[in-house]
C-alpha cells in the first residue's frame, strides 16, 4: 500500500512542474521573448505523465479510506496544465505577431502572475501540512483572483472601446486572463480535496 507521504511527494513533484511552467511563462510575457518556451513543453509533458501515473496508483489502491480523496486531484492538475498550455499559446501569439499591450494590461497581468505564484506556493504548504486555516486562505484567494481577472476583462473591454487597446491584442489578453482563472479554480479544487483528507484523518 502506498503511504500518505509517498502520495504527497508525488503531488509536490507535479506541483513543481506547474510552478516551473508558470515561472517561465511569466518571464516570457515580461521579456516579450520565446527563448524558454521549449522548457515549458518539457515540463508540461512531465506534468501529464506524472499525473497519469499517480492516478493509476491511486486507483490501484482500490480507494482506500485514507487515499480516496486524492483520486480527483490528478485530473485537476491536468486541467491546470491545459490552462498553462492556453497561456503559452497566447504568449506565443503575442511575441510572434509583435503584439504590444497597454501599460495597464501589462501591470494587471504582472499582478495576476504574482498572485498565482503565491497561490501555488500556498498549495505546496497545504499538501505538506493539511492545515485547515491554510485551506480556507487558499479558497478565499482563489475566489479573489478569479474576481480580479473578471474585473480586468471589463477594464480591457473599456480600453478596447476607447481605442487604447486594439482588436489584435484583445483576444490574446482575454485568453491569458481566462488561463489565470482556470489555473486558480482547479488549484482551489485540489485544495478542497486535500481538505477532505484532513477531515478524514
Amino acid at each position: 500500500m502506498t503511504s500518505l507521504s509517498e502520495i504527497n511527494n508525488d503531488l509536490l513533484g507535479i506541483l513543481n512542474h506547474t510552478k516551473g511552467m508558470l515561472e517561465i511563462l511569466s518571464n516570457a510575457f515580461n521579456k516579450h521573448n520565446l527563448d524558454s518556451l521549449g522548457k515549458v513543453e518539457a515540463l508540461e509533458e512531465n506534468l501529464y505523465k506524472d499525473s497519469e501515473r499517480l492516478l493509476k496508483l491511486l486507483l490501484d489502491e482500490k480507494a482506500e479510506e485514507g487515499t480516496r480523496h486524492f483520486i480527483p486531484i490528478p485530473e485537476h492538475f491536468n486541467r491546470i496544465g491545459n490552462g498553462l498550455r492556453k497561456m503559452l499559446n497566447a504568449i506565443d501569439k503575442k511575441v510572434t505577431r509583435s503584439v504590444l499591450f497597454s501599460d495597464k494590461s501589462v501591470t494587471e497581468a504582472y499582478k495576476l502572475f504574482d498572485e498565482l505564484q503565491e497561490l501555488l506556493t500556498c498549495l505546496g504548504d497545504c499538501i505538506n501540512t493539511c492545515n485547515r486555516v491554510l485551506v480556507d486562505n487558499i479558497c478565499g484567494r482563489v475566489k479573489g483572483l478569479c474576481e480580479q481577472a473578471d474585473e480586468y476583462a471589463i477594464f480591457h473591454e473599456d480600453r478596447l472601446i476607447s481605442g487604447v487597446c486594439t482588436p489584435l491584442n484583445a483576444p490574446i489578453y482575454l485568453d491569458i486572463l481566462d488561463s489565470f482563472k482556470t489555473i486558480a479554480w482547479h488549484t482551489g479544487e485540489i485544495t478542497r480535496n486535500i481538505a477532505k483528507g484532513c477531515s478524514e484523518n
